[in-house]
């Protein structure tokens, strides 16, 4: 890889491109917000990788996921499904960190926005981050979903599932403000 494209990496990296990555034997797995989400491939050992963005590898992503194995940022998975399954494995990690998950969920639900023609994914998110904000209580992420929904309802408008989103965000944040 050259020096552009790792240079590139570590300001994906930087950026907070890089959602997870978990390493299983001397392979890392993960998936890295770019263009589009795009899932990365590197065998440690070897070098060689693999990226579902147009290069196919060799690329910012790989450099990327290179530069947050070597910071540290990664989940270690002696799973023996880890390699078919890596997402899942993230996601199991990342549940047992609920302040963690809730901070994943929000930067690729909004990454989603732009992304999602179907609005599907953004309602799969969105939901989600309703769950981790009432099991963390992190009232400031409400502000973030206020965003998110406007958005969706003003590209979605015509969705009843837009009426629905604001009914259980509404919901949640009378639950989370009646006194103990």
């Amino acid at each position: 890889m050259d020096e552009k494209t790792l240079k590139k990496g570590e300001r994906y990296y930087r950026a907070g491109k890089v959602l997870w990555v978990v390493k299983h034997g001397n392979r890392l797995f993960s998936k890295v917000l770019g263009t589009y989400p795009y899932y990365v491939e590197l065998d440690l050992s070897t070098g060689e990788n693999s990226c579902t963005c147009p290069l196919g590898g060799d690329c910012k992503h790989v450099a990327a996921v290179r530069t947050a194995y070597e910071k540290g940022f990664y989940f270690e998975s002696f799973d023996r499904h880890a390699e078919l399954f890596p997402e899942s494995v993230a996601m199991e990690f990342l549940a047992e960190v609920p302040d963690l998950a809730l901070d994943v969920t929000l930067k690729e639900l909004r990454f989603s926005l732009s992304t999602d023609e179907s609005g599907s994914e953004v309602a799969r998110l969105f939901r989600r981050a309703l769950k981790l904000v009432e099991k963390t209580g992190r009232m400031e992420a409400l502000h973030v979903l206020e965003e998110v929904l406007e958005e969706y309802r003003h590209v979605f408008s015509d969705y009843e599932l837009s009426a629905r989103l604001e009914d259980e965000l509404r919901e949640l944040e009378a639950t989370l403000q009646k006194p103990l």
